[in-house]
């Protein structure tokens, strides 16, 4: 009798299985990145931050330049004392970690900034993928770019992802 149980119960197993469907969509986060308005104001602004900090960083370059090609005058000058040749060279070496401090500060602005700009422009995207998923029943979505091989059955939801966040703004 048990053996009749045991039986019956891994004959109804796979078909237990091969009943529940498994619908799997892919996204390509960066086009609907790319696509999506904030991206172009969030770019103009990290544009604008750029340009002020290479003038900053033209203007301190300029300066060094300068003390540089006096440097350069005062050492062709036999007259001119070793301190003073010591005390321009530890200024074009002040200047020097200056302008390399100045430049790693804005790299890592400009890096915080894109961050904070691009987030919510993330966030809003993954939400509005989640909220596909849940309402047309995909067990998975994964990124296009992760995926190997994709067959036939997958579900392409940039498309449904684009209405979804578009929805919000109609109304």
């Amino acid at each position: 009798m048990i053996k009749k149980i045991l039986i019956a119960i891994l004959i109804a197993l796979p078909l237990a299985v091969t009943a529940q469907t498994v619908k799997i969509g892919v996204i390509n986060i960066e086009s609907l990145v790319q696509e999506d308005p904030q991206t172009a104001e969030a770019q103009k602004t990290l544009q604008e931050a750029q340009a002020k900090y290479a003038s900053d960083i033209q203007k301190l370059e300029e300066e060094a330049q300068k003390a540089y090609d006096e440097y350069n005058k005062l050492k062709e000058d036999p007259n001119t004392p070793a301190a003073i040749l010591q005390r321009h060279e530890t200024s074009l070496q002040e200047m020097a970690n200056k302008i390399q401090q100045h430049a790693d500060t804005y790299q890592k602005d400009l890096q915080q900034q894109q961050y904070q700009l691009m987030a919510p422009i993330y966030d809003k995207i993954q939400k509005a993928a989640q909220a596909v998923g849940q309402e047309n029943g995909f067990t998975l979505i994964v990124p296009q770019a992760a995926a190997v091989y994709m067959s036939a059955d997958v579900v392409d939801v940039n498309p449904l992802v684009k209405a979804k966040i578009a929805a919000p703004a109609a109304k």
